[in-house]
């Protein structure tokens, strides 16, 4: 019968011992490493199965033996496959078989499957709790499984570590901190910003959180004490001037002046949809702030005066403060990241980016003071027109920055390129036109005005080499 399994790559070697498994790819964690760019980085799986070793393909450039494809395969003597492409890497496997022994349950030529009361119990137990391959195997530590282990022990260690506090904030703190990194990474996969999170947007990141932390007890909290309508009060102007725009500015602020210094300092711009995200992790931390200091005290102490309701309060605070400032913080970077790209509407943008969150939080704060009596429902329509309006920027941002760059009342380049996707029809590779897609140039609009002097009809990528002529300088 098979034993060991024999692979090999190059000059590389592996046996792998009957019961466990291996993978091969290109990841470091790989039991046999394939250093190809073409290569995934866990491209084969080989597990030990009742009826012998059995290669699985799980690569996105797939696996060929000779001229086909292949997904799964039981390896019944010597292979050699190609990796991502049929002239790719090669890797054999060797299956090294033994002498005919008689043993029970092992007699060679017997049958490829054998029954469970034959097998020996050893092996049985390592085929179905394979802890040496799960140690061994590099999907096991993908960081989407270490985010669902850390989730599901958290609570745990949380329960144990605070089990004799008697700080409610520090309880608000902790558990809104448990929930904020949630919804952070569903901001993403909604908005997708192009690129990789880099080392410019961490630190843009780790200052708009700071600034949050340092920000609203110097500015917010004055600046509500000050002006904030009194509870019961039905004047709208008041919740918008005194709430509203009190909680939005703290949280544009700081974006606003990270935008800035990005434009003047490092003559750089970012995505619209990557300055969108980053608004959302401002508003997920104004609104945990909020909650652990505030709302989430208190509602515990309304739990243990006996209030019921109390309860339902303190979820939607842990697990929905932070989305709700979130939403109308994305709103707002959308735009500030509209004026960083666009100086020539540069301070319309911001200020319209400060205004339309602002006024729905102040209406969202309205609804709850008591205009409508105890009737929630107005406040649940404001958060779902605020939810629509969030969703709809994420969805269209890249559709809606291309339609403005044609705009003549923002005309300029920002940093989404006439690339076929996003160029209109049948420019993909014509010259760079001011007017809106489908319409020639008119008079006083040639393209080209206010760049160098030249046709008027040069091609888009007629700049110095590394630099696009399809973006407009800082201003």
């Amino acid at each position: 019968m098979m034993n060991d399994l024999v692979i090999r790559h190059g000059d590389q070697r592996i046996v792998v011992p009957p019961g466990s498994g291996a993978v091969v790819g290109r990841g470091a964690g790989s039991s046999l490493r394939v250093a190809d760019p073409r290569v995934s980085r866990e491209h084969l799986r080989l597990t030990w199965r009742a009826n012998g070793w059995v290669l699985d393909s799980v690569g996105s450039g797939g696996t060929y033996a000779g001229a086909h494809r292949v997904t799964t395969v039981t390896l019944t003597g010597p292979l050699e496959v190609r990796l991502a492409a049929a002239d790719g890497p090669v890797v054999r496997f060797e299956p090294a078989t033994t002498p005919e022994p008689f043993s029970p349950g092992a007699a060679a030529g017997g049958p490829a499957s054998r029954p469970p009361q034959q097998q020996n119990v050893v092996s049985a137990l390592k085929i179905l709790i394979p802890i040496s391959t799960w140690a061994r195997d590099p999907a096991l530590r993908s960081w989407y499984r270490l985010l669902v282990a850390a989730y599901a022990m958290a609570p745990l260690i949380m329960l144990a570590t605070l089990q004799h506090t008697s700080s409610l904030r520090t309880l608000g703190w902790v558990y809104c901190l448990y929930v904020a990194p949630l919804w952070a990474l569903v901001f993403w996969y909604l908005i997708r910003p192009p690129g990789r999170f880099g080392k410019v947007e961490a630190a843009i990141a780790g200052f708009l959180l700071l600034a949050e932390v340092v920000l609203i007890p110097v500015l917010t909290v004055p600046w509500e004490n000050a002006l904030e309508p009194r509870a019961g009060s039905a004047n709208l102007a008041g919740w918008i001037f005194g709430v509203g725009v009190a909680e939005e500015f703290t949280k544009a602020l700081p974006l606003l002046v990270a935008a800035i210094v990005l434009l003047t300092a490092r003559k750089q711009k970012l995505d619209v949809r990557m300055w969108t995200f980053l608004a959302t992790l401002s508003g997920l931390m104004f609104g945990v702030y909020e909650a652990s200091t505030i709302y989430v005290p208190m509602d515990v102490a309304q739990i243990a005066h006996g209030s019921a309701f109390g309860i339902p309060e303190f979820v939607e605070r842990v697990f929905l403060d932070g989305l709700q400032h979130a939403l109308w913080a994305g709103i707002a970077g959308f735009f500030i990241g509209l004026g960083a790209n666009y100086h020539r509407q540069r301070v319309t943008l911001w200020m319209l980016g400060l205004l339309l969150p602002s006024v729905l939080h102040g209406l969202n704060d309205w609804s709850l003071s008591g205009a409508f009596g105890r009737d929630l429902w107005p406040w649940i329509v404001i958060q779902a027109v605020s939810l629509f309006l969030f969703l709809g920027y994420t969805a269209t941002a890249a559709v809606i920055e291309r339609d403005v760059r044609y705009m003549p009342i923002f005309r300029g380049e920002s940093m989404v390129m006439d690339l076929p996707g996003l160029a209109s029809p049948g420019q993909a590779h014509a010259p760079r036109v001011a007017g809106p897609p489908g319409h020639a140039a008119g008079p006083g609009h040639a393209a080209g005005t206010g760049h160098a002097a030249g046709t008027g009809h040069a091609p888009q990528h007629a700049g110095p080499p590394g630099h696009s002529a399809g973006h407009e300088e800082i201003a």
